[in-house]
């Protein structure tokens, strides 16, 4: 995996925000002088993920000046854009077929039965293009305590002044 200090692999996805389909370029995002928060996640309609992703979303973070939110699953596009309508989630949606996960080291051999799914992972990465931040978990399905939305939240709150606290991440509810 890649560890916080290393050089952020770049690479290109198709993705899918409010509805509109795209190719989202990690170094569009760099040039631009954003960093990027990549949140990994084998597929969407995921318990943990989902409560994951509504936190991010209550705390506004995409919305922050100098950093996107990049949501990435093994899913389409057409798959992450229905899962972004049905809960209301404002990030950016890519689909990882395989090559980021692998990049960044963060990929099942197998998961539910598909080959090469991304695991749980999250990333910052900086405008330099290194890793401010790195975690992951191999339990797809476990709730993380603390939640790596916890854990990167101090980063992020302290980098980007109009950044919130989010609430904390709740695993019971759908």
């Amino acid at each position: 995996m890649i560890q916080e200090g290393q050089k952020a692999p770049d690479f290109a996805l198709p993705g899918v925000e409010d509805g509109a389909p795209a190719v989202y370029e990690l170094f569009r995002a760099i040039e631009n002088d954003d960093a990027v928060l990549l949140w990994f996640m084998p597929s969407t309609f995921l318990p943990t993920a989902t409560a994951e992703l509504k936190a991010i979303a209550a705390a506004g973070w995409h919305d922050c000046q100098g950093i996107q939110v990049w949501a990435l699953s093994m899913d389409s596009i057409y798959a992450a854009a229905a899962y972004a309508d049905r809960y209301g989630f404002p990030m950016a949606f890519l689909g990882d077929a395989k090559s980021a996960a692998s990049y960044y080291g963060v990929e099942y051999d197998e998961w539910e039965g598909h080959y090469n799914a991304p695991k749980r992972a999250v990333f910052l990465i900086g405008t330099d293009w290194r890793v401010e931040f790195a975690w992951t978990t191999a339990d797809a399905f476990e709730p993380s305590k603390p939640s790596p939305v916890e854990l990167v939240s101090e980063t992020i709150t302290s980098r980007f002044s109009d950044a919130e606290t989010p609430p904390p991440v709740n695993y019971t509810t759908k």
